[in-house]
This record gives structure tokens, C-alpha cells and sequence, in this order.
């Protein structure tokens, strides 16, 4: 089917949007000659809907859940839409391509997809890909099946998250200096949260060296004991005068601060630093702008930030990987990615969009091996035009002692996994160990499927919170996926529903779950879980291991098992294990949150457990356990056995009878 739609045909400007079917799923295309101005509305026929969740663009650079009934209330800047109707679902992914960047919104009759360029001359395009949709019963099958097929269309190489390699630097628990030092972050505050770290025995492999660490004049004349807010506003003015550290707090240079962190301890160090240089660019005579004159264009404002044409971003971003690559530095975090107002004069939001994120992921590539902190680059036009690597932030920054912002931040990272998840490993972000929240955030962490990294302050580090997290090496044992909602959670607010937030994950075929509860009154919520809340069919039996509480049951196919959070401070944690009924259900390590994935299989029933400890199987048989060839007893509680192993466990064997 092919739908055409005439626009200011004075001056014989025309769109045409065409109809493909892939795999399942609609793909419409666009076609465009002479659009002034650069956007088209176009009013579909409206579908009918109980409710939805849309994935709104909310900020330049981040995107949150907005749940509602009503089509015409949908936010301006929406990148994902999934509306349930009765029992089926249809879910709605506009695209940003070479030259569109299409979103929906609410408008008088309803929902509307406006495509615009983000520039003012006239535009012509062919047979672009403007959304794809599908509907179905699951509507998590349904996001990963609209991904999958848009990644294909798009012909940009765009991969999905199972197709991307995560770098080895992000298997390790980490620390961000950001929240610790902010405007005070120096080389021997840096060293002696290095030392602290030694003594506590906590094994951080990672250090990132965060904003406020380089030259900007202007940050010289922030006092150190600033309000949080008047630091930032100078921050947001300040310009990149070299790309070295600031002269006073790093006098040695930078190279000397990564190599003296690497002698403290920290196996591996990553840089920070902006597209735009800095947050209000490059100063105007200094040396920044002196090395990359032919690189930068002059805003209208004055900001002095990099072309988007490839040669100059490949320039700018390969330059900067190279000098912190020779500092000593592994991998860079790369922030302000959602710079393209920037660029309203000077092409198309795709074009500009593509010549930036083509120069990180060139730079990256080359320079770090593919380590970077994508960050501040959850709008569509940078999600959909960087290929290759892994990691990309999924929430505004962490907010410590705070209940509310955990709220907010949940939403964000657990619904962001159903639109950026499917491409990108999900970063949720610095957290404090001596939060109030600390336990619900490290849990959040533990579940995301993403890198974890701490940001305590000198001598806050609590190190028994993190010890769920990680082997004694510091290697995290990391999920499959990004995290996301179950199903019956998606599309109704977990603030105002009176159902807890689930949120769901998968680690070597265990299915992980954990609730919380988001109610705005802080009442107790009640809800339920059983297979299909992982992801298996209601025909499954599965084990359901109650993290907390140490207990597991046995749940029947089509079983379902009720629970009740009293309050915000109260969570949840279970695996959800396929019963094997005639052997043994392995489990895993009980003092780590995602301890299934610390057996490693070495044949039938034969397994190399990383640390030892607690290790627990379920089973309606008498198990036994040879570990390390000797006979170990384990204690048995109902269904489960629990066997206590030495840390040099080379082979756990476990025999039923």
C-alpha cells in the first residue's frame, strides 16, 4: 500500500510514504522532494488502545517512560511507542536515518509522526526508512523484532546488543571520580582513594577520570566549597583551553596521575571529555584552538566546537583518543553525544548526527580497541548511527540520598531497555555504597546486564555492599541482556498502579527478577511471578529461588506465586530455574546476586565454582557432592540443598539418587 501526502504544493513539494513487510514487521518509507523548512506531519488512522508506555526524548540528551490512555497526551519527542489493545500489543519504532529523524507525539486527533531535518533549506531524500511496527501477543518480542529488522534496513552496519563485544575492561567493578571530588578532583585525592581501596581489600580494577579534571580557566575561580548548582553553571560556561589536566590540581601532568593510579592498584584508567571539547567549547586563542583550527566552526553564540563533516570529527575525536591513549588511558567516556542543536545551520540532523558518531566510533576503534562510555546520546539520530560500540549510559546522572530520584531513575533504565537495550549494552550509572538506597542500587546494578562503578567519596566506600556483585578478582558476573520491565509491567505506571515494578533478566538460561516498590503514597504493593515473567513458556516448571530469603519452591506450568512489598524499602530478588526433575537443578552461589553464573560446566553434573562459599541446587532426590574427589555433605531444607565448598574448588561433582 502506498500513501501520498501533498504538502505546499505552490511550490510542488510532495511526500510519499511507502509500505514494506519484513520478518513480520511494517516498514514505512519515506520519499521527499523540496520540503521547505524540512518537516511533514503526518495524522494516521487512530488505533484504539486501553493504555501505553511511550519512550519519550525528554532532554537533548536522555529519554523516560510516559505512561498514559489518551493518544492526544503523548510528549513531542517520542522514540518508542507500545499501546496494548485488549490482548495484543503494537509496537511503534520511529527511526533516525540518513537525512529524517522521524518521532511521534499527541496532537488534536490523536497521535501524529512528525519527520523533520533539524535544518532549514530544502530537502530531498528517496526511499528512506521512517519507522517499523508490529503487533503481536509479546510485546518484549514484539521491541526486539522491530529492532532487529530496523538494524537490517538501515544499511549503516547497525548491529544489535548480542552482536556488539563488550569490552573486557567493563567485566570488572569500577569507580567513576565524579560524585567523589567534582571541582576538587586532583592526583593525590584520586591516589588516596586508590589506597583506600587496597586497604579495604575492595578489588576495583577501573578508575574514570570524570568532568572538572582539564584545563578551563574558568573552573580555577569555582571555590571549592561551592553549592552543587552554582559549580555546575560555571561548569556549563567554562571552555577547553588545552586537552591536559588542569595545572594546578594535576602539576605533573596527566600521564603522571594515570601512571601513579596504575602503581596505586587500578589495573585500568578511562578519560572524560565531551564532543564539544568542553561544555561551552574551545577557548577562543588558546592552545586547543591553535592545534584544531582547520577543525572548528563558530557558532552563533560564539561556541567554538567541531565540524560535523567526517575529516574534521575523525580528526578531533582520533586526536583526543590519541592523547589519552598516550597518558596511559584504556578507554574514554565520551558525554554530551546529543549535541545536534548545535547544528541546526549546518546539514540535516542525520547527516550531522552520523559525521560525529562515525568520528568516535572511528576514533574509538582505532585508539582504545572499542572502550568508551557512550553518554548524554540517547536521542535517535545518535542511538541508530553508531555501529559498533557496546556501552551507552541510559539515565540522567545519579542523585545520592534521594528516594524520589530513584524513582526517576529506575523508570529510566529499566524502560530505556526496551528501545536502547535491544542495541547497547545499558549503563545505570555511578552510585554511593553509603547511600540510603545503596542495597536497591547495587541490586539495580547487579540485574542491568551493564558495567558497574561506584563514585563514594574518600573513605565512604562500604565494602560488604558490594561484595553480592563480584568474584574476589572483582569480575562482575553480568546478565545477558539490558534490563527491562516484565510484560504485564510495561504499560501501566508503577508509581500509580498499585503493582510493583518488575524487572526482568536473563544470565546462561536463568531467568532473574526483581520487584520494587514505586508507589507515589508509599503503600504496600502486591503482585506475582512465574515462568513467563523471564521469559518461558507458562509450560515450564521452574525452581524459584527467593534471593533474601534464602528459600526456593517449586512452581507447577502455569503456577504463579504472590508476593507483597510492605514499602519502598522493602525488595525482592529470585532466580527462576526450568526444574530438572530428574536430577538436579543447579542454582548457584547464594552470596552473590547473580551467583548462577559462578559454575562454570566442566561436563554432566561436573562444575568449577569461582570463589567456593555457599552453593546451593534444588532437587526432590537425595543429592550428593564430591568436591575436589572427596564426599561433602550438604544440608537440605525441603527442595533445597545447600553445600558449603572451600575456595579452591576445582571440580564440584553432584550425584542424585
Amino acid at each position: 500500500m502506498t500513501e501520498t501526502i501533498r504538502i505546499a504544493t505552490g511550490d510542488g513539494a510532495e511526500v510519499t510514504l511507502t509500505e514494506a513487510e519484513l520478518e513480520n514487521v511494517r516498514a514505512v518509507y519515506v520519499d521527499a522532494r523540496n520540503i521547505p523548512g524540512g518537516e511533514v506531519l503526518y495524522t494516521p488512522t487512530q488505533p484504539e488502545c486501553d493504555e501505553y508506555v511511550a519512550i519519550e526524548n525528554h532532554s537533548p540528551f536522555w529519554c523516560r517512560p510516559f505512561f498514559g490512555k489518551d493518544l492526544r497526551d503523548l510528549p513531542g519527542l517520542v522514540q518508542a511507542l507500545l499501546l496494548k489493545c485488549g490482548n495484543l500489543y503494537r509496537y511503534i519504532l520511529p527511526i533516525c536515518a540518513d537525512t529524517w529523524k522521524t518521532v511521534i507525539r499527541g496532537g488534536r486527533n490523536g497521535m501524529e509522526f512528525r519527520l523533520y531535518t533539524n535544518y532549514n533549506q530544502p530537502i530531498d531524500c528517496v526511499r528512506q526508512l521512517s519507522w517499523v511496527e508490529a503487533r503481536g501477543k509479546d510485546p518484549l518480542e514484539l521491541a526486539h523484532r522491530c529492532a532487529k529488522v530496523a538494524a537490517a534496513l538501515l544499511g549503516n552496519g547497525m548491529k544489535l546488543r548480542a552482536e556488539r563485544s563488550c569490552p573486557e575492561v567493563f567485566d570488572y567493578l569500577g569507580w567513576c571520580s565524579w560524585d567523589a571530588f567534582q571541582i576538587r578532583v586532583n592526583e593525590a585525592g584520586l591516589l588516596e582513594k586508590a589506597a583506600e581501596f587496597r586497604d579495604k581489600g575492595v578489588p576495583i580494577r577501573y578508575a574514570i577520570l570524570d568532568d572538572m579534571w582539564a584545563d578551563c580557566p574558568m573552573l580555577n575561580d569555582i571555590p571549592r566549597d561551592t553549592e552543587f548548582r552554582t559549580m555546575v553553571g560555571f561548569m556549563h560556561k567554562s571552555k577547553l583551553r588545552s586537552f591536559e589536566g588542569d595545572p594546578v590540581r594535576f602539576p605533573n601532568g596527566m600521564k603522571h596521575t594515570v601512571e601513579a593510579l596504575k602503581a596505586a592498584g587500578i589495573r585500568n584508567v578511562g578519560i572524560w571529555f565531551p564532543t564539544t571539547g568542553y561544555w561551552s567549547g574551545v577557548e577562543a586563542g588558546g592552545e586547543a584552538e591553535r592545534e584544531f583550527a582547520a577543525d572548528l566552526m563558530t557558532e552563533p553564540d560564539g561556541r567554538r566546537i567541531v565540524r560535523p563533516e567526517l575529516p574534521h570529527t575523525a580528526h578531533w575525536f582520533g586526536s583526543l583518543c590519541a592523547k589519552a591513549k598516550a597518558w596511559g588511558a584504556d578507554f574514554v567516556k565520551i558525554d554530551n553525544q546529543g549535541c545536534q542543536n548545535y547544528y541546526r545551520e549546518a546539514g540535516s540532523i542525520g547527516k550531522t548526527a552520523r559525521a560525529v558518531q562515525t568520528g568516535i566510533e572511528t576514533a574509538v576503534a582505532e585508539q582504545m580497541g572499542g572502550a568508551v562510555i557512550n553518554c548524554m546520546g540517547m536521542p535517535s539520530e545518535c542511538m541508530f548511527n553508531r555501529p559498533d560500540s557496546a556501552v551507552s549510559r541510559c539515565s540522567d546522572d545519579f542523585m545520592p540520598e534521594n528516594r524520589a530520584w530513584f524513582t526517576k531513575h529506575i523508570l529510566q533504565c529499566a524502560y530505556n531497555g526496551i528501545l536502547q537495550g535491544q542495541f547497547y549494552v545499558n549503563d545505570w550509572d555511578m552510585w554511593w555504597t553509603d547511600d540510603g538506597q545503596a542495597k536497591k542500587n547495587s541490586l539495580c546494578r547487579a540485574i542491568s546486564g551493564g558495567p558497574i562503578y561506584v563514585s563514594d567519596k574518600s573513605d565512604r566506600t562500604n565494602a560488604e555492599i558490594l561484595r553480592p556483585l563480584c568474584l574476589s578478582d572483582g569480575r562482575i558476573l553480568r546478565p545477558d541482556e539490558s534490563a527491562t520491565p516484565t510484560a504485564d509491567c510495561l504499560t501501566c505506571d508503577p508509581r500509580t498502579s498499585g503493582k510493583p515494578l518488575k524487572v526482568r533478566n536473563i544470565a546462561h538460561g536463568a531467568g532473574i527478577l526483581a520487584a520494587f516498590d514505586l508507589d507515589a503514597e508509599e503503600r504496600p504493593v502486591s503482585g506475582s511471578l512465574g515462568a513467563t515473567d523471564v521469559g518461558f513458556s507458562a509450560a515450564t516448571r521452574v525452581v524459584v529461588y527467593d534471593w533474601f530469603a534464602k528459600t526456593c519452591r517449586l512452581l507447577e506450568a502455569g503456577e504463579r506465586m504472590e508476593f507483597t512489598l510492605e514499602s519502598p524499602d522493602d525488595f525482592r530478588l529470585w532466580w527462576i530455574v526450568p526444574y530438572v526433575s530428574t536430577g538436579v537443578t543447579v542454582l548457584g552461589k547464594t552470596d552473590l546476586y547473580i551467583g548462577c553464573l559462578a559454575a562454570e560446566a566442566l561436563g554432566k553434573n561436573r562444575y568449577r565454582i569461582a570463589d567456593g562459599g555457599e552453593f546451593a541446587v534444588a532437587s526432590k532426590q537425595t543429592v550428593r557432592a564430591e568436591v575436589n574427589g572427596q564426599n561433602t555433605d550438604g544440608e537440605r531444607d525441603g527442595l533445597l540443598y545447600r553445600f558449603r565448598l572451600p575456595r579452591e574448588t576445582t571440580e564440584l561433582r553432584l550425584l542424585s539418587e
